[in-house]
C-alpha cells in the first residue's frame, strides 16, 4: 500500500502545491454558487422547483455518468490539459448560470457545468496520484480533502456577500474562480503527468480488473451512507433545529471539525491501520452517527451523531482515493478514477432514494420508527465486514 512506510522527500513538490490551489480556488466557486443557485432560479427567473431539480440532475448526470470516458480521454491526451480543459467549461457554464433566463439556456449551462466536472475530477485525482509518487498518499489526499472542505466554509460566505450585488456577480465571480484555476493549471502544472500518452490501457481493460470492480461495489455501497449527508442528515437536524439557520451552523461546525482536525486524525489512523480497515472503521462511524442522531433525536444527540459522521467523513474520503491509486495501473490512473466516480454516483441515488423512503418511517409508531435507524445500522455492519476482509483493497 502506499501508505505504509513510504519514502518522503524534504519537502513537498512544487506541481502539488498548483493542485492545491486548485483545489481551494475551485471549491471556493463551486460552494459560493450552488447554495444560491435554486433560491436565484425560483425567485429570480421564476423556474418551478421541479424544473430546478430537473436541471440539478441535468448537471449530475454530466459529471458522474460522463466520468469513465472523461477518465480514458484524461490518461491519453494529459492531465493538464484535461483538467484546464474542464475548469475552462465550468467557468463558462457557470457564468451562463447567472445570465440564461429560460429552462433551455438553463439546461445548456447545466450541461456545460456538469460537463467541465467530468473532465477535471478523474484528471485532477489521477494528478494527486502522480505527484504523490514517494509521498504518503493518504495525507496527500487528506490535505486535499481539507481544502476542498475550507472551501464549503468560505464559498458561501463570500458568495453571500457579492450576491447582495446581483446574482450575476456571484456566477461571474464563480466563473472567474474557475478561471484563475485554468491559468494556474496551465502555467503552473508540468506536462507529461499520465505517464504514456496515447497509449493508455482501453476502458475494458479497466473494466477487466475484477478486484478493482468488487472494490467499487463496495464504494459505492459505503457511498450510500455518506450521501445520507445531503439527505437524512439535513431532515433530522431540521426536526431537532429550530430553524434553517441552526442546520446551516450544523454544516459549518462539521467543515470546521475538517478543517482543524483531518490531517493529525488521518496521520493517527493511518500510522495504525490497513486501508481496509481504515475504511470499515469509517464505516462504522458514519452509520453509527446516523443511528445516533435519529435515535436519540435531541440536540446532544445531533451533536454527537454529526460528530461520529465527521469522523467517518475524514478517514474514509482521503482512503478511498488511495486505493484507487494504488489499484491503477500505469498510464489509466484517470480512468480507474472515473469508474470509481460512477460507482459513488450510483451509491448516492440508491442512498437518495432508499434513505428517503427510510426516513418516512421514522414518523410511525413503536418500532418500525427504529426501522431507519436500524437498516442503516445493519448496511454500515455489513460494509465494515466486507471491507475489512483481507484481499479487498491491494
Amino acid at each position: 500500500m502506499s501508505s505504509t512506510a513510504p519514502q518522503r522527500p524534504s519537502r513537498t513538490p512544487a506541481a502539488l502545491w498548483v493542485l492545491y490551489t486548485d483545489t481551494f480556488t475551485m471549491a471556493v466557486g463551486f460552494y459560493m454558487l450552488v447554495p444560491l443557485l435554486a433560491i436565484h432560479l425560483v425567485d429570480d427567473v421564476g423556474i418551478a422547483v421541479a424544473a430546478v431539480g430537473l436541471l440539478a440532475g441535468v448537471r449530475s448526470f454530466c459529471q458522474h455518468g460522463l466520468m469513465p470516458l472523461s477518465g480514458w480521454i484524461a490518461d491519453r491526451i494529459d492531465y493538464r490539459w484535461a483538467i484546464c480543459a474542464g475548469v475552462l467549461v465550468r467557468a463558462v457554464g457557470f457564468a451562463l448560470l447567472g445570465t440564461a433566463g429560460s429552462v433551455p439556456a438553463l439546461a445548456v449551462a447545466s450541461v456545460l457545468t456538469g460537463l467541465g466536472g467530468s473532465l477535471f475530477h478523474p484528471a485532477s485525482y489521477a494528478a494527486y496520484a502522480a505527484l504523490s509518487d514517494g509521498l504518503d498518499t493518504v495525507k496527500v489526499y487528506s490535505t486535499r480533502e481539507l481544502l476542498s472542505n475550507l472551501g464549503f466554509v468560505v464559498g458561501p460566505v463570500v458568495g453571500s456577500a457579492v450576491a447582495g450585488l446581483d446574482f450575476r456577480w456571484v456566477s461571474f465571480t464563480a466563473a472567474g474562480l474557475f478561471l484563475l484555476a485554468f491559468v494556474v493549471t496551465l502555467v503552473g502544472l508540468p506536462g507529461g503527468l499520465s505517464g504514456a500518452p496515447g497509449t493508455s490501457p482501453s476502458m475494458r481493460t479497466v473494466l477487466a480488473d475484477r478486484g478493482f470492480v468488487r472494490y467499487c461495489v463496495l464504494a459505492g455501497a459505503l457511498w450510500l451512507l455518506v450521501s445520507q449527508l445531503y439527505l437524512v442528515v439535513p431532515l433530522q437536524a431540521s426536526s431537532v433545529l429550530p430553524s434553517a439557520i441552526g442546520v446551516g451552523l450544523l454544516y459549518s461546525g462539521s467543515a470546521v471539525l475538517m478543517v482543524a482536525t483531518m490531517l493529525p486524525l488521518t496521520r493517527f489512523v493511518s500510522a495504525r491501520a490497513g486501508e481496509g480497515t481504515i475504511l470499515a472503521g469509517g464505516a462504522v462511524c458514519l452509520a453509527a452517527g446516523i443511528c445516533v442522531m435519529g435515535a436519540w433525536g435531541t440536540l446532544p444527540g445531533l451533536l454527537v451523531g454529526m460528530g461520529l459522521f465527521t469522523v467517518g467523513q475524514m478517514i474514509t474520503q482521503p482512503v478511498m482515493s488511495s486505493v484507487v491509486a494504488d489499484f491503477a495501473t500505469p498510464g489509466a490512473t484517470a480512468s480507474y478514477f472515473g469508474v470509481q466516480g460512477v460507482a459513488q454516483a450510483v451509491g448516492g441515488v440508491v442512498g437518495s432514494v432508499g434513505g428517503g423512503l427510510l426516513y418516512a418511517l421514522a414518523d410511525s409508531n413503536g418500532l418500525v420508527a427504529l426501522t431507519p435507524w436500524i437498516a442503516f445500522a445493519v448496511w454500515g455492519a455489513l460494509c465494515a465486514a466486507f471491507l475489512s476482509r483481507r484481499g479487498v483493497v491491494p
